[in-house]
């Protein structure tokens, strides 16, 4: 996987939000029919026993078990069952934000993968049903939870990356883009430059990089420079002030920046990541962490 095309995708990933509407485990008898409803939801469906059918845009599919569909909202959908079993699955309800709709269908996801794990997928939507009863004031964000576990099971088993990867469609100008960015993180990165890689009007290229990574260049720019100090920290024996000036900062501000989004200074990261300290004990500053300071 190119890492602009995985870094696409975990900004996006990063940035979904799902909510709940209903989720619980049905058994349906023989001769069950449900045709043609077109959802304004989300949905997942998971089967445990028997057999059915699904017709889906004009497509058909065997349902079994160990298949989980993932059936967008907006299409049209038939359902049945086959054969003289009990038809049962688990299955849930869910919306997406609109900014996160349109990256879903860029995956082009396949409607069913089948699960390796069967028994954590039934204590995934198990517990998802749990949470459902409660009321639990973090009742929501429990089943927001659940629901982003299965998404990301999904997504592993459909292995999306593979296909991305293979889609040479797919954000050719963002990789070029990211690309130099990662190649230039030590130097004074310009708007107007990415823009040019890009082939859009600065001002575009700010609202197209946000819809596409999920935040802007500058933030972007920010992270990746932050995600290199740590690296360089518990990687190498550089001094602070030598990783700030190869991830194009000044010493006080990358010790400032880094404080602000790690909680912890430089030199106190590096002791954590090479020691594995968990707790930061009194001890006799370096000069180093005098310097970090």
């Amino acid at each position: 996987m190119k890492p602009t095309i995985e870094r696409i995708l975990q900004n996006q990933l990063n940035h979904i939000h799902a909510e709940v509407i209903m989720s619980a485990y049905t058994e349906s008898s023989p001769g069950w029919t449900a045709k043609k409803s077109e959802p304004g939801f989300y949905r997942f469906s998971y089967t445990v026993k028997g057999q059915a059918w699904l017709d889906i845009q004009n497509k058909s599919y065997t349902v079994k078990p160990g298949m989980l569909f993932f059936l967008p909202a907006g299409t049209l959908q038939s359902f049945g069952t086959e054969g003289d079993e009990t038809f049962g699955r688990y299955w849930c309800h869910f919306r997406l934000e609109l900014s996160d709709i349109g990256f879903i269908q860029s995956l082009q996801l396949p409607p069913y993968v089948y699960v390796q794990d069967e028994q954590m997928m039934e204590q995934l939507f198990t517990k998802m049903i749990t949470y459902q009863q409660g009321t639990s004031v973090t009742r929501e964000l429990r089943m927001k939870a659940v629901m982003l576990e299965l998404l990301a099971v999904y997504l592993d088993e459909s292995h999306v990356q593979q296909h991305m990867l293979s889609d040479s469609g797919f954000a050719v100008k963002w990789n070029e883009v990211l690309a130099y960015i990662e190649a230039n993180l030590h130097a004074n990165i310009q708007i107007e430059e990415l823009a040019r890689f890009a082939f859009l009007h600065p001002n575009y290229f700010i609202t197209s990089f946000k819809s596409k990574m999920g935040c802007s260049p500058i933030q972007y720019v920010t992270n990746r420079r932050i995600a290199n100090a740590r690296q360089l920290l518990s990687e190498t024996s550089l001094p602070v002030s030598e990783v700030a000036k190869r991830v194009g900062m000044q010493n006080h501000y990358l010790s400032r920046l880094f404080k602000r989004c790690t909680g912890i200074t430089p030199v106190q990261y590096r002791r954590i990541a090479r020691l594995g300290i968990g707790n930061l004990t009194d001890y006799t500053a370096t000069r180093d962490e005098k310097e970090d300071s």
